[in-house]
């Protein structure tokens, strides 16, 4: 079995290869420094991670949360659902094409899908937050 950290950043560099697969998304991070220069821009970011032990055998039930941020413009969309709403939708789509990540989890499920405004660096951005619970044994 390989480390948990292994394991672990495995989810989220698969992550971002399905995200830098949408062509409207011009820039994917996943933990390195950046700025936002290139928008639409996704930042896929880890959520506490929950252990329960599994009933049989020595393993564990682990559920890796992560949030995909999308921020889309700098001014209000003139149409929601094509500006914002259709690329964050995409996010979700891609996400569950596979649902195991290439293999690097058992399943990947979408928690939260919410269009709206984002603070980030002291300026309002438009876009969305999509959450995923993906689930694994370890």
């Amino acid at each position: 079995m390989s480390s948990y950290y292994t394991t672990y950043k495995d989810i989220f560099d698969r992550v971002k290869v399905d995200v830098q697969a949408i062509t409207d998304i011009k820039q994917v991070v996943t933990g390195e420094p950046f700025r936002l220069q290139d928008l639409p821009c996704a930042i896929i970011n880890p959520e506490p991670a929950r252990f329960e032990k599994a009933v049989v055998g020595p393993y564990f039930h682990n559920y890796v949360d992560f949030s995909a941020i999308l921020i889309v413009r700098e001014t209000e969309p003139e149409n929601w659902f094509t500006d914002v709403i259709n690329p964050l939708g995409q996010i979700v789509d891609r996400i569950l094409a596979d649902r195991t990540l290439n293999g690097k989890v058992k399943d990947v499920a979408p928690t939260f899908f919410s269009p709206g405004e984002i603070r980030f660096e002291n300026r309002l951005y438009y876009g969305g937050v999509a959450r995923f619970t993906a689930y694994l044994i370890y």
